[in-house]
């Protein structure tokens, strides 16, 4: 007989609560499996439960899942298939599709001890600028994986989202490209890039697992990445990866096998995946209104209601920004988030107290891509995609059957998503580096750009970023409270976009943020602030 968890002692004080945390100062896999099954049992139950857990090591992790008492639920087994790739650091595990997570500090950081003691067992505190829920109204601009998976991280906390859009559908910008892949960035001195797109590939795999068909929407295939002569970034893997880390960094990233060349690491838990059936996916929730065809101009910040009574003094946080179009309202919350790419920076240059506003850059790319059906069975193909200065993908399914995809360029002078003949030889050239093998294949379906009978066909979007090539989260500093962004994804978007809406979303609520404080500070959108603002 499988014997039943135990309940939670705190089961009945959460009540009432939104979120609720629990600090265990030394893994307790079993009370954290506890409090999980009450939480499941609990029709009153907070929406969202944190468990911060510290861990010396990532043996100790799995030594604890080893001992787990068998639960009727199979709650156990759930956390041991998430327990890969434990490096020092913090990992959030997530569970019931992200209403729960177990957050794991591994190692000996001093930051940790200041986590558990900033989120003790008890209610999640929001800042006090919050407002009641009955007032949490939210207006998104763009609606790419930026903006859809800010909007699902601020719906499923409660919030009545409107997501304006340019486009006729959601995704029509940089995130409607054909298929992409994500993979974790490596560097020597596992720089804080390195550490965020670890974060953020194991929350994208969770998303796509529980929101996505597998085979169709995406594909946990692992990524294969050359380390090209004249890429940016040629260096390997920390030496602690190479001894003491050996056997827990083999799950994220080591040299590749022969036959592959000797410049070749495999990312295990690389993968591919069309992104508009992400956005649709989240944005498929009853908190939250799609609007298309909006392109708003301006935003406006409103300090009194019609009557004259001012805002703030009957309803915290009552609907004070409006999102304008040639004056007309087009929505109106009590927050703003912008996240619409390359015209973020003139929409926030509308509301700033000096008409200024970040500098983001757009980064056009275009992919080419054609059909498997032109080559005859048994072609040869990689195993897997493969990436490094471009990238190749292929067996992809589209309306039109199965594809194969080569990309994609980068152009900082047109700001428009326009198809080019020499991007698609740009792409060509690319490939012959990446794959000669396949480059070889395809030559012949290359060899007809700009002819009547062209068999290459093309994708163009706009994406953009900022000089330091990370995001813009937060708070936008120079404006009144309510502005935020979310947006200048850059290259990393499919793998960054939904950890920093995630982490916009635990920064409003007064949560555990899913990295470490000092990695937050990195993507804050006021980093470029004059330092006299400080």
């Amino acid at each position: 007989m499988t014997p039943s968890l135990p309940q939670a002692s705190h089961a009945h004080a959460w009540q009432g609560h939104a979120s609720w945390c629990v600090a265990q100062a030394h893994l307790d896999l079993p009370a954290f499996l506890a409090t999980w099954h009450a939480w499941t049992l609990d029709p009153q139950r907070p929406r969202h439960l944190h468990v911060l857990a510290h861990c010396h090591t990532a043996e100790s992790v799995h030594t604890a899942c080893r001992a787990a008492v068998a639960d009727p639920m199979g709650l156990a087994q759930q956390v041991a298939d998430q327990c890969w790739g434990l490096l020092p650091g913090m990992h959030r595990l997530r569970f019931a599709q992200g209403h729960v997570t177990l957050t794991l500090c591994i190692g000996d950081s001093p930051e940790f001890a200041e986590l558990l003691r900033q989120h003790p067992t008890g209610p999640c505190l929001p800042p006090a600028n919050l407002g009641p829920e009955t007032d949490r109204t939210v207006t998104l601009i763009g609606s790419g994986i930026s903006g859809a998976g800010t909007a699902r991280a601020l719906a499923e906390r409660g919030w009545q989202v409107t997501v304006l859009d340019a486009g006729h559908a959601p995704a029509a910008g940089a995130s409607g490209l054909p298929v992409g892949v994500i993979a974790p960035h490596t560097s020597h001195d596992d720089s804080a890039v390195s550490r965020l797109t670890r974060a953020g590939v194991r929350l994208m795999r969770h998303t796509l697992q529980t929101w996505l068909t597998e085979g169709t929407d995406w594909s946990p295939t692992g990524v294969l990445e050359r380390r090209l002569p004249g890429k940016t970034r040629r260096g390997g893997v920390p030496l602690s990866w190479l001894n003491e880390h050996a056997e827990v960094a083999q799950d994220w990233t080591h040299k590749a096998p022969p036959p592959a060349p000797d410049d070749a690491y495999w990312h295990a838990k690389g993968a591919w995946l069309r992104p508009a059936q992400l956005v649709r996916a989240l944005l498929d929730h009853p908190n939250i209104r799609w609007q298309g065809h909006a392109k708003p101009d301006a935003l406006k910040h409103v300090t009194s209601h019609p009557d004259g009574t001012a805002i703030g003094n009957t309803t915290p946080n009552a609907a004070s920004w409006q999102v304008l179009q040639a004056g007309n309202v087009l929505a109106q919350a009590s927050r703003v988030v912008v996240a619409a790419g390359p015209g973020s920076a003139a929409l926030v240059a509308t509301a700033t107290t000096d008409g200024s506003s970040p500098r983001i850059n757009p980064l056009r790319g275009q992919i080419s891509w054609g059909l498997m059906a032109d080559f005859p069975k048994g072609t040869p193909w990689p195993a897997t995609p493969v990436n490094g200065n471009g990238a190749f993908v292929h067996s992809v399914p589209t309306e039109e059957g199965p594809a194969w995809f080569v990309g994609s360029t980068y152009d900082r002078l047109q700001t428009e998503a326009l198809l080019s003949d020499s991007d698609h030889a740009d792409n060509f050239a690319r490939l012959q580096a990446l794959h000669p093998d396949t480059a070889a294949t395809l030559a012949p379906l290359f060899a007809t750009v700009g002819s009547d009978a062209a068999r290459v066909r093309g994708w163009a979007g706009v994406r953009c970023g900022v000089h330091d090539r990370l995001p813009m989260t937060g708070r936008v500093h120079n404006a009144p409270e309510g502005l935020y962004l979310n947006t200048a994804m850059g290259s990393r978007g499919l793998t960054l976009a939904l950890l920093c809406g995630e982490l916009l979303a635990a920064q409003w609520h007064g949560e555990p943020l899913p990295v470490e404080a000092r990695l937050a500070k990195f993507l804050e959108a006021a980093r470029f602030k004059p330092k006299a603002e400080q």
